[in-house]
């Protein structure tokens, strides 16, 4: 059952006794403009006196004999957002200007004239006290509300339950677009016509209509300072103040109503976590995979898979150990929306130090590393000014595997991928495909090989720059970075070229005259870059 708190228009106010001699000048479109306080204003200058919605009453002193002011005070008046004019005649102005029944009839704007003498006193205690009353009655009815809302909330009856609530109370269409998910009609609409709704609110064609802004009302619904679902309601007419205020209390139920159930789904992934541990660990077959994939995301297409790894640093590990779920549910509820938003299935989990992001793709492999990154980013700044920050660097992203029984690899290099960060510090790409030598450093770097490697092919460098401090090791490196070419070496070391055969003579005599064949040379900069990463930039 609609409510029934009513917004008093000016066709309704001409219906009480005070106005039953009145004469009005106004179109059907005048007579429906809302009004929502009377004032008396005999002043010519409006400015901003006035909130909009207000029915002024005069008597026409301050501009009785002067047509082209009597016409600007109108014309304030329609641009303050005024509901009506009313003017007694009388003793200062005998008779309407044509020219303001032109302007007020090309505005839409209502005249309206006493042509007896009026106590405009009655009239403004008359509407206040209604005024008043409506207010009390509004406030009544908000609490009625705001306790049907609780009861539905408690009751478990779900979205649609709240959504006919409010298209109950206001009498109004409501629609409700819920990200990732399909979008709600109360009352039904026909497919057709929902689906070009849907798509003048995506494309933002909404708002652009004439006088839409009026009819037509939005609240984003929002938990955890993330966008999960739009609510709107949209009349064939302005929408009361009372209608206004039930969609905002409709909306905050909604969203309660959002997070606790994605909240009781979020514990429920929390209990099948080691299911994905053991699918990391490789022991999940194709079918067992499908199935269980589709038993989250029925309709997800799933192209590829990689892992996202975030290294817990201590503060944020001591934090994990002692929450009870509820913190790392909720960061998880953000993640999962915000990769879903770039085309992703996210299985988030928390695996000793690390927290562990199954990243599912389901648009293919073009552009995946930049909308992971652009998801990443967003989850990132989700944490600004937060403690514990659990998704800031180091962050290792492993290799993306199109058969997703090969996770393990992806979680393998994912690891791998942390492992060099903390050997040489963050990466602006933490991506494994894009380590190249690193990945190769790394590898020698655990079989043990590199000091020898090292020494066998820059060692003696190395030996004569800590005696000598000759700069030999920056010179071999710039040397070799400009495939050999002398002049360019020299410039970038800022050197006489004289300077520079110098130094290549003695590079030659510690590590032979032919350093530079191809297979040497390449050798001696793998070297180089070993060194690097061992103790740190050579400059």
């Amino acid at each position: 059952m609609v409510k029934t708190v009513l917004q008093l228009t000016v066709k309704d106010i001409l219906k009480r006794p005070l106005f039953k001699k009145a004469e009005a000048v106004a179109s059907e479109e005048a007579l429906n403009r809302t009004v929502k306080w009377v004032h008396i204003m005999e002043v010519t200058q409006v400015g901003h006196l006035l909130n909009g919605h207000e029915l002024i009453l005069c008597t026409g002193i301050g501009w009785h004999d002067n047509e082209q002011l009597s016409v600007s005070f109108l014309q304030q008046l329609i641009d303050s957002g005024a509901s009506g004019l009313c003017i007694e005649l009388g003793q200062y102005t005998k008779q309407p200007f044509d020219k303001m029944k032109e302007l007020a009839q090309r505005e839409n704007f209502p005249l309206i004239f006493f042509h007896e003498e009026v106590r405009y006193i009655d009239i403004t205690q008359d509407l206040h006290a209604y005024f008043i009353h409506q207010h009390h009655r509004m406030v009544s009815e908000l609490e009625t509300l705001s306790t049907e809302l609780n009861q539905l909330l408690l009751s478990g009856k779900g979205m649609m339950s709240l959504l006919r609530l409010l298209h109950q109370t206001t009498g109004e269409q409501v629609a409700f677009f819920p990200l990732g998910a399909e979008a709600q009609f109360v009352p039904y609409m026909p497919r057709a016509k929902a689906d070009v709704f849907y798509e003048q609110w995506i494309y933002g064609k909404m708002f652009a209509a004439p006088n839409t802004k009026s009819t037509l009302a939005h609240r984003p619904i929002l938990a955890l300072d993330h966008l999960f679902a739009d609510l709107l309601l949209q009349s064939k007419q302005e929408l009361s103040e009372f209608q206004i205020l039930a969609l905002d209390r409709c909306a905050t139920a909604i969203a309660q109503e959002m997070m606790r159930t994605k909240y009781i789904e979020e514990r429920r992934r929390h209990k099948e976590d080691l299911w994905s541990v053991d699918w990391l660990g490789g022991k999940h077959s194709p079918k067992d995979i499908r199935d269980y994939i589709s038993s989250l995301k029925p309709s997800a297409k799933l192209t590829g898979v990689t892992v996202c790894l975030f290294e817990l640093d201590s503060s944020s590990k001591r934090t994990a150990d002692k929450d009870d779920g509820s913190l790392v549910i909720q960061k998880n509820m953000v993640a999962r929306a915000i990769f879903e938003g770039e085309g992703f299935v996210l299985l988030p989990l928390l695996l000793h130090d690390q927290i562990v992001f199954i990243v599912l793709d389901q648009l293919g492999a073009v552009k995946w590393k930049e909308r992971l990154l652009k998801a990443v980013n967003r989850l990132q700044k989700t944490e600004r000014h937060q403690e514990p920050a659990f998704f800031s660097s180091p962050m290792g992203i492993g290799s993306y595997m199109t058969q997703l029984t090969n996770i393990k690899e992806s979680y393998e290099t994912a690891k791998e991928t942390i492992a060099i960060q903390k050997d040489i510090g963050s990466l602006p790409s933490p991506f494994y495909n894009d380590l190249h030598l690193h990945k190769i450093i790394y590898t020698l770097k655990k079989a043990d090989t590199l000091p020898a490697l090292i020494e066998e092919y820059i060692g003696p460098v190395v030996a004569s720059d800590r005696e000598k401090n000759g700069q030999l090791l920056l010179t071999l490196k710039v040397y070799l970075s400009l495939t050999g070419s002398k002049q360019e070496t020299a410039k970038a070391l800022f050197i006489a070229r004289q300077t520079l055969y110098h130094r290549l003579d003695k590079l030659s005599a510690l590590l032979g005259d032919n350093f530079m064949e191809p297979d040497k040379r390449l050798t001696i900069e793998l070297a180089l870059r070993a060194y690097e990463y061992v103790h740190g930039p050579i400059v």
